[in-house]
Order: C-alpha cells, then sequence, then structure tokens
C-alpha cells in the first residue's frame, strides 16, 4: 500500500503534549497497517522495551492492538533507578516505525557517479541479488587484503552493540571499524583516560552542594539526560546551587542559580585560573593529592618523572629528607626544589603551582570573558563548598566529604585542545580532592590504563582512521572524520594499502563532522553499502543499500546508563514489522559472515569480545537475532529469559560501599599503589616517540611544534588558542555549535513529522546577540549567511540575549538534501560545510567550536 505524504502528514497534525502523541500512533499505524502482512492480532495489551531514538536508553511501554502500535509510555519500573519519563523523541518512536518514506527494499545504484547532489538512479533488487554482491565483494578482498574494508557505525552502535561488528572484523581480519566518538566526546575521554585511566563521570548529586557545569546541556540533549535532569532538579530543590558556564544561554544555563557566558574555546585558562586561585589560598586537599595522585612525584628538567634503579617513581621524604619510592613509612613532600645526583628536581604539584602562577584572574579575564573578581568568587566558592578535611558518615560507614562537581560533555571537548581543556577540568578536581568523595564527582571503574603510559605512535598506520599513531597518538576512541581525508590521498599518511569497500551502518558523517564536503569526496574513492531506516545523504554515496528495521521492531541486546546509584542490563523486543523487511542489521551481518565462509570464525569473535563462558555461540549453526539476545542476556543477568520478554530490564541499586569505595580509595590510596596523574608524564615520552618517527621517516604533513604543544603533560594557556582563533583575524565572530534534543547525528528523527510539529523543531536557526543584531539591522528570520575560510552556510537569524556580543550559535543535523527526504525535513541550516577541522591531535576530536565566521544579512 503506497502512503502518500500528504496523507502521512494528515494523519499526524494537531499534536499537543505526550496525551496527544498517543492520540495520535492510531492515525499513523492504521495508515500503513494494510503493508503489514503478518499482523497476529491479539486485542490490546503492552510490551516493554527501550528507547533508541537517543543514548539514554529509557525504559518503555508500549501499548499494542494485536501488532499495531497505539502508544508510548514510559516504563514505571526503572523510575528508581533510571528514568522516570520519556522525551518527546521517545514518545514520537512510531512515527519512524510507520514512515512512509522508510527503505523497504535493498536498492543498487546504476549511476557510476557519485557525488551529494548526484541522482544514484536507484533500482530494487532482491535480498538474494544485494546479498550476494556484496558477499563477492567481501570475498575479493578478504583474499587480496582484508584491511581494505572499512565498518562504520554511529547510532547503530547503540542498536545492536559494537562488539558484534567488531566480531566480524575480527573474522575478516580488517582492523577497521570506526564509530563517532570524534563526533561526539572523545576528547573528554581521553582526557580521563590519560588522568585516572578509564573514562566517564557523573556528579554524585545525591549529596552535590555546588555543580559546575561547562556546557553540558543535559536538560535537553546529552548522554544521561533523563537521569541527569531529574537528580539535578531535585538537587536544587534540597539546596544545591548549580553555576552554567557555557558562550550560549542552554536549556540547562536557564535552570541554574548563574551563567557565566564565556568566550568558546577558552575554558581552559578559566580552569588554570581556579587552580591558581586554590594553590593560592591553600584550599587545596594536601592528603588527597599526595596519597591518590602523582603530585609528589619529582620531575627532572626534561620534564620526565625522576625514577630509582627499579623504575619506581620517586619522591622527596620529609622525614629522612631524601629522595626515596613512595613506600610505607615515607612522607612525600607536596611541593618544592630538591637536588636528586646533582640535578635540580621540582614535585609535579610545584610544577603545576609555577605553570599556573601568571594565570592571575586579570589575565584570564582577558582571554575568557569573564571579570576577574568573578573567577575570584567562582574559585572562592568551590574551595569553601569543597569542605576540605570532612567526612560524612552514611550507613556506618565514614567516607569523604567534598560536596563539589565540575560536569562537561561536548562543550569543553570538541575543540582543537579538547583533552587538555577536559584535562584542566579533572585538576581542579583533584586540587579539591573530590573524586570518588560524597557529592563530588563519581568515576566510572579508575584504574591504571594503557593511556597512562607513552602511545605506540605507529607508523606506518594499520588503520585507515589514523588511531594511536603518529598523528593521533592517544586515540583510542576511532577517528571518524579522518577516514574520508585518509582516502583522497593514503600515501600521504603511509597507510600501506588502498582501501576499497566501506560498509556504513546508521550513520550520517557528512552532518555530524566539520569541513563536511571532504567526506563526499573521500567517499567516491570506494564501493559503499549502507544500512539505514531512510536514504540519508551518505546513503546517496553507496552502491548497495540495506533497509534496517526500527527498534520497535527488531530483537537487540540493548545498552544502558549506569549512574552513582545504579547498574542495569536491558533488550529491545520487536512489537511489529510494519513493511515486512526480513533481516535488521544484525541479521545481515550474519548473513554476509555465512556468504563470506566466516561464520564459524565469527561466532568465536562473538564469544571472545562479549566474553561468553557459560551461554556462547556454538560453530557450524546459524543463530538469529532473537538468540542472540537470549544468549547475552541469560549469561550477563544470569535470570531466564522469560523475564527479559516480561519487563525488558533488571536494575539495582549500588550500596554505599559500591558507591564510594571501589573505585579510586580501592585503586589509588597509599603508597605502593599505582596514581592519578596530575602530571601527565606520558606525554613527555609521547612527543618524543613522534618525533623520533617524524625524523626517521622524513613525515612533512605533521608540525612538530604543534604537537609539543597538544602533548604538554600539564594544560597550558596556549590551549585556549586553537588554530582558527589565531590565523582568523579578519573573522569577528566566534562560531558555535550546539545539540538539540529534536535530531540526532544519523539523520533518521529528521523525518518524524511528530518531532517537525513542535514548537520550531523543524527549522534551526543562526543565534545571534540582540545588540550585536541591532547594530547590524538584523531582525529576526532575517536572512543571513555565515561565512568562514572553508565555506558558507546561510539561514535564517534568531535574536537573543541570551549569547555572548561576539559569538553566534547554529545547532547541527538540520539543512538536510537527500532525495530521500520529504520537503518537510530538508529546512534549516547544513553548518557542518562551513565548520574549519582542526582536529585535536591527542585525542582525534573535531574541532566544531573553533571556527571564526563573518555575519552577512542577505
Amino acid at each position: 500500500m503506497f502512503v502518500s505524504r500528504r496523507d502521512f502528514l494528515k494523519s499526524t497534525a494537531a499534536l499537543a503534549g505526550a496525551g496527544g502523541i498517543a492520540s495520535q500512533i492510531p492515525l499513523a499505524a492504521e495508515a500503513a497497517s494494510a503493508a503489514a502482512k503478518t499482523a497476529k492480532p491479539e486485542g490490546e495489551h503492552y510490551k516493554k522495551t527501550t528507547c533508541v531514538h537517543c543514548v539514554n536508553f529509557c525504559g518503555q511501554n508500549i501499548k499494542l492492538d494485536g501488532d499495531i502500535i497505539r502508544a508510548v509510555y514510559p516504563d514505571p519500573d526503572r523510575a528508581a533507578v533510571y528514568n522516570k519519563g520519556i522525551c518527546p523523541k521517545g514518545a514520537s518512536g512510531p512515527f519512524n516505525t510507520y514512515n512512509p518514506y522508510r527503505i523497504k527494499r535493498p536498492l543498487k545504484r546504476t549511476n557510476p557517479k557519485k557525488g551529494p547532489h548526484e541522482d544514484p538512479g536507484w533500482v530494487e533488487i532482491s535480498w538474494q541479488e544485494a546479498l550476494n554482491e556484496v558477499a563477492d565483494r567481501l570475498k575479493k578482498i578478504r583474499k587480496d587484503d582484508p584491511r581494505k574494508l572499512i565498518w562504520h557505525h554511529g547510532h547503530g552502535k547503540y542498536l545492536i552493540q559494537d562488539k558484534f561488528p567488531k566480531a566480524f572484523a575480527k573474522a575478516f581480519g580488517t582492523p577497521n571499524v570506526v564509530h563517532r566518538t570524534t563526533t561526539c566526546e572523545a576528547a573528554r575521554h581521553v582526557g580521563d583516560e590519560l588522568t585516572w585511566g578509564h573514562h566517564e563521570f557523573l556528579p554524585d548529586l545525591d549529596y552535590c552542594e555546588l555543580q559546575l557545569n561547562l556546557g553540558a546541556n543535559y536538560f535537553e540533549a546529552e548522554q544521561w539526560a533523563r537521569w541527569l535532569d531529574h537528580a539535578t532538579t531535585d538537587a536544587q530543590a534540597r539546596g544545591m546551587k548549580l553555576i552554567s558556564v557555557e558562550p550560549r544561554l542552554s536549556s540547562l544555563g536557564a535552570k541554574a542559580d548563574q551563567w557565566i557566558p564565556i568566550r568558546p574555546g577558552k575554558d581552559v585558562v578559566m580552569l588554570l585560573c581556579i587552580a591558581h586561585e586554590l594553590i593560592k589560598a591553600g584550599t587545596i586537599d594536601r592528603e588527597y593529592l599526595t596519597q591518590y595522585t602523582n603530585a609528589c612525584h619529582l620531575v627532572g628538567k626534561d620534564g620526565r618523572i625522576v625514577t630509582d634503579a627499579k623504575g619506581e617513581p620517586l619522591v622527596w621524604d620529609k622525614r629522612s629528607n631524601k629522595p626515596s619510592a613512595f613506600v610505607e613509612g615515607v612522607d612525600p613532600a607536596l611541593e618544592g626544589r630538591h637536588t636528586v645526583d646533582g640535578k635540580l628536581v621540582r614535585t609535579a604539584f610545584q610544577v603545576l603551582k609555577d605553570e599556573v602562577a601568571e594565570i592571575t584572574p586579570e589575565y584570564a579575564e582577558k582571554v575568557t570573558g569573564i571579570p576577574a573578581e568573578t573567577l575570584r568568587q567562582l574559585a572562592a566558592e568551590l574551595g569553601e563548598k569543597a569542605r576540605i578535611g570532612s567526612t560524612i558518615v552514611i550507613d556506618g560507614k565514614r567516607l569523604r566529604y567534598r560536596p563539589v562537581a565540575i560536569h562537561a560533555f561536548r562543550g569543553v571537548a570538541a575543540k582543537e585542545y579538547g583533552a587538555q581543556t577536559w584535562r584542566s577540568g579533572q585538576l581542579v578536581m583533584m586540587l579539591l580532592g573530590a573524586h570518588d568523595a560524597v557529592g563530588g564527582m563519581r568515576l566510572h571503574h579508575p584504574k591504571p590504563g594503557k593511556q597512562m603510559k607513552a602511545s605506540k605512535c605507529e607508523y606506518p598506520p594499520q588503520r585507515v582512521d589514523l588511531q594511536e599513531s603518529v598523528y593521533f597518538p592517544h586515540a583510542t576512541h576511532n577517528v571518524c572524520q579522518q577516514v574520508a581525508h585518509t582516502l583522497l590521498d593514503p600515501e600521504a599518511y603511509g597507510l600501506p594499502y588502498k582501501p576499497e569497500m566501506q560498509i556504513f551502518f546508521a550513520t550520517n558523517r557528512a552532518f555530524s563532522t566539520s569541513d563536511a564536503l571532504k567526506q563526499f569526496e573521500g567517499y567516491a574513492k570506494t564501493y559503499n553499502v549502507v544500512i539505514d531506516i531512510v536514504l540519508t545523504e551518505t546513503a546517496s554515496m553507496a552502491d548497495i543499500v540495506f533497509p534496517d528495521l526500527t527498534y520497535l521492531e527488531a530483537w537487540q541486546f540493548s545498552p544502558t546508563r549506569w549512574t552513582p546509584v545504579s547498574g542495569h542490563t536491558a533488550i529491545r523486543q520487536p512489537m511489529t514489522n510494519v513493511y515486512n523487511i526480513p533481516l535488521d542489521a544484525w541479521g545481515i551481518i550474519w548473513e554476509l559472515a555465512k556468504r563470506v565462509g566466516i561464520r564459524d570464525e565469527y561466532a568465536k569473535a562473538i564469544n571472545a569480545k562479549f566474553k561468553l563462558k557459560k551461554h556462547t555461540f556454538k560453530t557450524g549453526r546459524d543463530y538469529t537475532s532473537r538468540d542472540a539476545v537470549q544468549i547475552l542476556w541469560e549469561e550477563k543477568t544470569g535470570k531466564p529469559f522469560s523475564y527479559a520478554l516480561e519487563h525488558a530490564f533488571v536494575g539495582k541499586r549500588l550500596s554505599t560501599e559500591e558507591r564510594y569505595l571501589h573505585g579510586v580509595e580501592k585503586v589509588y590510596k597509599g603508597p605502593g599503589k599505582p596514581k592519578m596523574k596530575l602530571y601527565a608524564d606520558q606525554l613527555v615520552d609521547s612527543f618524543a616517540k613522534v618525533k623520533a618517527t617524524v625524523e626517521k621517516h622524513g613525515i612533512r604533513n605533521l608540525d612538530l611544534d604543534h604537537y609539543r604543544i597538544a602533548l604538554s603533560p600539564l594544560p597550558r594557556k596556549e590551549h585556549a588558542f586553537p588554530t582558527p582563533h589565531r590565523e582568523a583575524r579578519d573573522y569577528p565572530f566566534y562560531l558555535m555549535t550546539y545539540k538539540r534534543m529534536y535530531r540526532n547525528q544519523s539523520g533518521n528523527t529528521a523525518q518524524n513529522p511528530i518531532l517537525n510539529r513542535l514548537g520550531d523543531s523543524d527549522e534551526n536557526y543562526v543565534l545571534i546577540n540582540r545588540a550585536t543584531a541591532d547594530k547590524m539591522g538584523i531582525a529576526n528570520d532575517d536572512q543571513v549567511r555565515i561565512e568562514t575560510r572553508v565555506g558558507s552556510a546561510q539561514g535564517k537569524a534568531r535574536v537573543t540575549e541570551g549569547i555572548r556580543p561576539d559569538v553566534v550559535a547554529v545547532s547541527y543535523h538540520y539543512g538536510h538534501f537527500s532525495p530521500g527526504f520529504p520537503d518537510y525535513a530538508k529546512k534549516g541550516i547544513w553548518i557542518n560545510q562551513a565548520l574549519e577541522l582542526h582536529p585535536d591531535v591527542m585525542s582525534g576530536m573535531n574541532s566544531f567550536n573553533d571556527t571564526k565566521c563573518k555575519v552577512v544579512k542577505v
């Protein structure tokens, strides 16, 4: 049955609130119900699942009439451990499932010419033909050089779990599995890993008294948003103060007690200034710095930690007044200059103290645009609220009590020196002793990791994204935007092979990267396969397109979001299959493995990736996606699958000991233990490797002076001056980007008619300060053009007082132009084409917030 766009839109009009969504779902469902040939009416009933329209993974309770979805409600059973409700994007899920613009059959390209505006000349083909053509290509590549295959996923990671594509790649023989993290928060992860060994953290909001939020807009769009929003509101109700530091007044900023508008990219100077003020006032946790971090380690003139004959780091023992390893009976000096073997050394803390001595509030005001007095007050308030030296008794356990937390996400990370910027935030947390303290910053599984050692600085690189190579030494979360650049000239990066084929699963890179036109140029070099539910711009570059099932049609073992108070496991289970699509992405991978002849190797790799012991994938047989979910559920939870079918979820509250005593207390505290890296000495060795590799191989497309600054063992004021800020002097405005709740990076929610009817959600705007707009004669809805050194973008202006006068802001994920999108989904500005790309060479992070621009009224 064909459903016209007009009829579909007509059926989804007149929405108002969540009740409106529930009341409209039957209309859209009935419009497509004739296509559901396998319907088995069971009357009205409910079935639980897990949302994946963003990465919060909220619980949902689906109202069904037979296999027709009638309404989406929150799962009340999850309120105690995670989400207490669902957002409009989650409630609108059925409108993606019943979307008449979905891909329904495999498609084959007939036009060999590829480009973002080329007509692919699609023809429908059978599943057998599509699978066989792709499998034949894979066989040839595997026989020649399996590294020539690249697998990409973005949102797809959260649909089927990235361990399945990684297992397929392992069985096939390619190292090239590339996720989107460098377009999201990779630099923050790397900053954490360099400092305490792993990544992810959250404020302990049950006890926090002051949260300093650096642009993490979790009242709208962020990981953990549906836990953080309720937990923060509850914390504010009991008296917690929320301070928002960001150039644009976000939804979170509007709910904060104080908004401090900062110039984009200058957070590192603000944080180093706070460190300066805390040290100057003596408001630091000396015990924590001494016992948990390497602040007492002695640093030589060459920047390296001084060690004994056994390689153990040396401290200055105040009792013996001589250098020693930190063992029982040694009392390390936190600060000072000493002599070891005739050479002058300083403690790591002393190095930090000396480095920040010049970053006074007056200097920081010039850089950040924040008044010096505000910076002094902010530092003093953090020091006071930290209650350094205090303890609290919970459930009979006496615990460190530091009720202050810094929280950050993409805003701090998405810049040329993103990892170092976030390292400066972690330094402040260490000075205050707030890690894993009650009310402080809860760390997720801190442990000594490979990032706490020097990078291997690989050359020639084995991965097409150059991860952990000499180009991106500490990039451990892939470098997704780099792939297209490497494809344009593999030899320039020393890649010892030429990639021939790419598979893209639920990702639309050109709408989640900077300097986006380069992505299309790179993709034109290879044979491409896309697996998705809609024809995105990336799909327009494909040779074969497979349709996928939506999350309301598929069996999936779902990720969940841990919190400081809980842990949980969940699944997704099918409600319907509107267009009778026989395979989801999981099934497509299995079929390809089977046809390529690596099915058994794939099964073994799955077992290894998931560390399956009791419930495993056996060789010599096939599995469905339902089988896979059952195996993982029973292995990971120990509960029967019947429990999953009824609840789709299992969770538990953490004990006080699990919350506060299994992290840094267990891993880093005291003599003889490894230490958190206040001073990241491994970066000194990483830079030495980079330098030696460049000189040995004559590498010319790598600037050693830039890497010397980027790979500093401590954050520096230079990290507040990315390339465009130094070079684009004729461009008066800072251009920043941000996320909105309504859209995600892969683009599939852009077609959702419900989300396009919520207020101004169908379009984005150029946000410009009212005083600035008045001077330029710009009013609301005037057409303006943003001009940068790499491109331009045009759209409507939106005048506001909630942004700095020297900043303009545009959300991304808008401005679609794919022929596979209806007109209502094509509104807005594709800002990615105008963003400069200067990735963080340490982490590979995309530089979304560094571009300078001009604004011209059209």
